[in-house]
C-alpha cells in the first residue's frame, strides 16, 4: 500500500454518543459494575481490606457448597463450609494450578449455575501449556470493561476518547486487514503484525489524521512503533500510552515515552480472571483491584511473602466471578511484593513490578515482528495439545513442537498451521514436530518461543 487510506466520515451522532457518560452508554452489568467501582475507590483502606474479606468469605463457601471440585478439596482436608472465616484461613487451601484447572474444570462450575449462560474458552497463557475455563456469557465483558474504563480514568481518558490500537492482527482469521476504523468505538487500528519500515510510510500519517489523544496496545507492538518514530526523527505526542498483554520492559516504557511525549499506563490482568492490577497517574506501582480479586504472592514452597522486594509467585482469588470461582489460582506469573501504599491514595494493595510473563516475537522474512500474545489468542486453537513452543533460528520460518494430547490427530495439526500462517500472512513457513517433552528454562518455567536469530 503507496497511498495513505481514506479514513471513513465521523457523523454527528457519533460524536454526541462520546460525549454520554460510561454508563449511558453501556446499561445493565457494566452500569452497576461502573458505578460500585468508581465509589468503592474512594473507601478509605480498612473498608475495602473489610469488604475484600467479606466477599472473600462468601467466595470461598460458596464456592465450596456448590462446586464438586472444591467440596472433595473440603472433604479432604476434614473442614466444613462454616469453618472458613477469614483470609487467614487461606493457608489452610491448597494452590491450585493449571494441570488442576485442565483437569477439573467443569467439576468447578457450581451446581447451581445454569451452564447455558457460559461459554467455554481457552488460552495457552504465557507458559504454552493450554488450559480451558468458563466465561459468563452477559456479565463477564461488561464487568471487566467496567474495570478497564476505570483504570482509563487514572489517566484522564474514558472508554471511548479518541484512540489508535497497536495489538497484533485487525479483523479476524476471515477477513484480515491491515487497519479499520471504529467510529462507535472512537479508535484507528492499526495491524502491529504487519509494523515494518514500508508500512510504517502510510500508517504514521494515518494515525496522525486520525488525531488520537492515545495510544494503546501491546508492549512490543508500542515499542516497534516508537522505534521507527524516533528512527525518522519524528514524535507523535498524546496524551497517554496505554499497554497490556505483554510484560512491559523499562527500556521499551523509556523508548515509548520519548516517542509519543506521554507517560506509559500499563495492565496487568489474566486470562483466567483471577488477579486485574494497574498504573495510577503516580507511577509508584501497581494497583490490586481489590473489588476484582485477591492476590496472594508465594515463594517456590508455596509460602505467602510478606518481604518487601521480594520476588513471587501470583496467585490469585477472584471474588467477582462466583460462576466459576478460582480460589488461590497459581498464575504461573511472577510480582515483587511491596507493603507501600501509593501516595494517590487509592485503598489498593500495591506490587512494584509483574515480573513473570516472556515477551517474544516471531520475526517474518519481510522483517515483521508477530507478538506471540496475537498468536496465542484465547480460542480453542491448541485445545488438542497438552504443550506447544516455537522454536524459530532463521526469519520466516518457525517449527513448532508440540506435545499431542488425546484429541490431536493429522487434522489438528493442519488446522493450527492454516491457522498461524493466516494470521501471520505473507510468506512464513511453519512445521509442527511432535516430541515428548518440551525444553524449559534454568528454573524450569515454560517459554513458548525459543528464538536463534543473529540481532533478537
Amino acid at each position: 500500500m503507496s497511498e495513505i487510506p481514506k479514513l471513513p466520515r465521523e457523523l454527528p451522532h457519533h460524536k454526541l454518543y462520546h460525549r454520554l457518560s460510561p454508563a449511558r452508554r453501556n446499561r445493565g452489568v457494566f452500569a452497576d459494575t461502573w458505578r460500585f467501582i468508581m465509589k468503592s475507590q474512594r473507601w478509605s483502606f480498612d473498608r475495602m481490606e473489610g469488604y475484600v474479606e467479606k466477599r472473600l468469605v462468601e467466595m470461598v463457601r460458596h464456592a465450596a457448597r456448590e462446586c464438586p471440585w472444591y467440596r472433595q478439596v473440603f472433604s479432604d482436608l476434614g473442614m466444613d463450609v462454616e469453618d472458613f472465616g477469614c483470609r487467614l484461613d487461606l493457608s489452610l487451601l491448597p494452590l491450585i494450578g493449571r494441570d488442576e484447572l485442565r483437569d477439573h474444570v467443569d467439576e468447578m462450575v457450581p451446581d447451581s449455575q445454569d451452564r447455558g449462560e457460559l461459554v467455554f474458552s481457552a488460552t495457552g497463557g504465557s507458559s504454552g501449556i493450554p488450559v480451558g475455563f468458563y466465561r459468563h456469557k452477559e456479565r463477564t465483558r461488561a464487568m471487566e470493561s467496567a474495570f478497564v474504563t476505570r483504570f482509563r480514568t487514572w489517566a484522564g481518558a474514558s472508554d471511548t476518547t479518541r484512540e489508535v490500537i497497536c495489538a497484533g492482527g485487525v479483523g479476524d482469521e476471515s477477513e484480515r486487514a491491515q487497519w479499520a476504523v471504529d467510529r462507535r468505538g472512537n479508535s484507528l487500528a492499526l495491524a502491529s503484525d504487519d509494523l515494518n519500515r514500508l508500512n510504517f510510510k502510510w500508517m504514521l500519517p494515518l494515525a496522525r489524521k486520525f488525531k488520537p489523544r492515545i495510544f494503546r496496545g501491546y508492549p512490543s507492538a508500542m515499542a516497534a512503533f516508537a522505534n521507527l518514530l524516533l528512527e525518522a526523527g519524528e514524535t507523535f505526542p498524546v496524551e497517554a500510552v496505554f499497554t497490556s498483554s505483554e510484560t512491559l520492559y523499562d527500556a521499551q516504557r523509556k523508548r515509548i515515552e520519548e516517542a509519543f511525549a506521554a507517560k506509559v499506563f500499563d495492565l496487568y490482568g489474566h486470562s483466567e480472571r483471577v488477579i486485574v492490577a494497574a498504573e495510577c497517574e503516580k507511577h509508584e506501582g501497581y494497583h490490586v483491584f481489590s473489588e476484582y480479586g485477591l492476590l496472594e504472592i508465594v515463594d517456590e514452597n508455596g509460602s505467602v511473602i510478606q518481604e518487601e522486594g521480594q520476588v513471587g509467585e501470583v496467585v490469585g482469588t477472584t471474588l467477582l466471578h462466583d460462576y466459576f470461582p478460582l480460589i488461590r489460582y497459581r498464575t504461573g506469573d511472577r510480582a515483587v511484593y511491596t507493603a507501600r501504599r501509593c501516595s494517590c491514595g487509592r485503598p489498593f494493595p500495591l506490587i512494584l513490578r509483574p515480573d513473570g510473563r516472556l515477551q517474544e516475537l516471531l520475526v517474518t522474512a519481510d522483517d515483521r515482528r508477530i507478538s506471540m500474545t496475537s498468536i496465542n489468542r484465547h480460542d480453542d486453537l491448541f485445545a488438542a495439545v497438552d504443550q506447544f513452543q516455537f522454536h524459530q533460528r532463521e526469519a520466516g520460518k518457525a517449527v513448532l513442537k508440540v506435545i499431542p494430547g488425546p484429541d490431536y490427530s493429522d487434522s489438528e495439526r493442519e488446522r493450527i498451521i492454516a491457522s498461524v500462517t493466516k494470521h501471520i500472512g505473507g510468506d512464513f513457513a511453519l512445521t509442527i514436530e511432535v516430541v515428548e517433552s518440551i525444553e524449559k528454562t534454568r528454573i524450569g518455567k515454560h517459554r513458548f518461543l525459543i528464538q536463534e536469530l543473529e540481532g533478537i
